[in-house]
């Protein structure tokens, strides 16, 4: 029974690291270049394009609305390895992120950290500050409280509908910012991420290192999404045949959309091609009539010309016809 209960904590640690970093990734996306977990010490690194780094201490309580017995413990734990962590890095900004409404133990803030909150130091009630610094007073080296804040992360129970509610939220918001009207895509997102992102289940190493567009792309895959063509592309194409090549080689479409390179080569040969047709026609004269330059982007000598040409006029139409949307989208993350 011990032994499945510290399996069931382990799990538990790991999901809300994962939450943790994306909230903490969506909330600093315009800057980021790059994050980094550290599964072994619940540790979440976020590069930033000026090469600042914000640093944060994923800490998980089970039964967070209740149990207070450990909170203190793990504000000394994260003080400890934040104050580390600067010594390292030029950091601007040092978190401990935790699911405890009370993580200081104590009337005098317990209100203060109701929600989705986010305390910086000066913030924080004198006792607190006082609690904080009797932590730091034991440190070689510590950390400059300007820098520090507590950022709690509502994450309970085994209800997944209650445990990801404000995650979710998140999501739906920053998906709102983009401008993006795809129903359920903070749905699909999130799903994407857990179970395909982040998912690190399988590897020996327990650290997970990601690029801006390594998280970001999986937007661009829901956004040029083959399973639904509009009426312009089946007038030309027979439906029956679109569903059949669908089918057959999603594996292969999807594996080049979530190639940022090709989205890039597609979108700028599109850009610089010259047509004689009408503005709300150069889309679909594009995809007839370019296709061929695109054989050796794919791995396509196993099936007829015909079934090649279907294949790649399915993939540049998606793009093309979605490119606004994916401009947005790289707008707004400034990718």
């Amino acid at each position: 029974m011990a032994k499945s209960r510290r399996a069931n904590a382990v799990m538990l640690g790991f999901d809300f690291q994962v939450n943790a970093a994306i909230v903490l990734m969506i909330e600093n996306i315009e800057e980021l270049k790059s994050l980094r977990l550290e599964g072994n010490f619940e540790y979440i690194e976020l590069k930033l394009e000026n090469n600042q780094y914000i640093l944060a201490q994923a800490k998980v309580v089970e039964k967070s609305s209740s149990d207070f017995r450990n909170v203190r413990k793990n504000l000394e734990k994260s003080l400890n390895s934040l104050s580390e962590g600067n010594q390292k890095v030029d950091a601007r900004q040092l978190i401990l992120i935790t699911n405890s409404p009370n993580p200081l133990n104590e009337d005098a803030s317990r209100n203060i950290f109701l929600g989705a909150a986010h305390r910086e130091f000066l913030s924080l009630p004198e006792s607190s500050q006082k609690i904080i610094k009797g932590y730091l007073d034991n440190i070689n080296h510590p950390l400059d409280t300007e820098k520090f804040m507590i950022q709690v992360l509502p994450f309970e129970t085994d209800s997944d509908i209650e445990r990801y509610k404000v995650v979710k939220q998140v999501v739906d918001d920053f998906i709102g910012e983009l401008n993006l009207n795809i129903p359920g895509l903070g749905r699909r997102l999130l799903n994407i991420w857990h179970e395909e992102v982040f998912k690190n289940g399988t590897k020996k190493d327990p650290a997970i290192q990601l690029k801006k567009k390594d998280v970001i792309w999986p937007i661009m895959v829901i956004a040029t999404d083959v399973s639904h063509c509009d009426d312009s592309f089946l007038d030309i194409f027979d439906s029956s045949a679109y569903d059949e090549i669908v089918r057959q080689y999603r594996d292969t479409i999807e594996s080049c959309c979530e190639r940022c390179e090709f989205f890039i080569k597609v979108l700028s040969d599109y850009n610089t091609y010259q047509s004689a047709k009408k503005p709300s026609e150069k889309c679909m004269d594009f995809v007839m009539n370019k296709w061929r330059d695109y054989l050796l982007e794919f791995d396509l000598d196993d099936i007829d010309e015909e079934l090649q040409k279907g294949l790649i006029q399915i993939i540049l139409y998606r793009i093309v016809r979605n490119r606004i949307v994916i401009q947005n989208i790289k707008k707004g993350v400034k990718l």
